[in-house]
């Protein structure tokens, strides 16, 4: 079954196809989740990796986000970076959680550099992925996949079937773009 088909079922909600899907992309969704975590430098647990893994699954079946994706080629950076948007989101609960009892006296205090931190970060990466949504396809695709999925150029290769030496090229200008876009908006030394 190719991936469009896989893909199609899922959205129709067919349990075998969600075990195939499952089984196929599953180490792929852990290991996304472990690499935004390891990240920021967040404390977490197997149990918080276990409640991530399934909120992004139940936000691709409940949610039905399976059909926001446009290019079943490019399904493992899409995988990759809904995994690590469910991380972010998990960690600012966690936090304003955190925060909520330390507030109450319940718990250990948070030091509130670390959150401002974080939300300064993702507030960048955010303005970063507004930027990228005006490049081409192909553009956006293996930018999304290098920055945010923390592929390597000979990974991206694999995935998009594109030359090496073409995906190089493609990043090389893209960040250059991306860097000129982020100047013109008043943020300097991205790199």
């Amino acid at each position: 079954m190719d991936e469009q088909e896989l893909i199609r079922r899922c959205i129709e909600k067919d349990k075998p196809a969600w075990d195939i899907f499952v089984g196929k992309y599953g180490r792929l969704i852990y290991w996304a989740i472990h690499k935004r975590l390891a990240a920021s430098s967040f404390a977490y647990d197997d149990g918080d990796v276990q409640t991530i893994f399934q909120e992004v699954f139940l936000s691709l079946i409940e949610g039905e986000k399976l059909k926001q994706l446009k290019d079943a080629r490019a399904i493992a950076g899409w995988l990759a970076m809904v995994a690590s948007h469910k991380t972010v989101d998990f960690m600012r609960q966690k936090i304003s959680r955190d925060k909520h009892f330390s507030d109450t006296g319940d718990a250990p205090p948070v030091n509130d550099e670390n959150y401002k931190q974080e939300l300064i970060a993702n507030d960048l990466v955010n303005i970063v992925k507004m930027v990228i949504e005006t490049f081409s396809p192909k553009e956006k695709i293996i930018l999304h996949l290098n920055l945010f999925g923390e592929k390597t150029h000979v990974e991206i290769a694999g995935i998009t079937a594109i030359p090496v030496n073409t995906v190089s090229t493609i990043i090389a200008r893209a960040k250059e773009k991306l860097k000129t876009e982020l100047a013109k908006k008043g943020i300097e030394g991205y790199n």
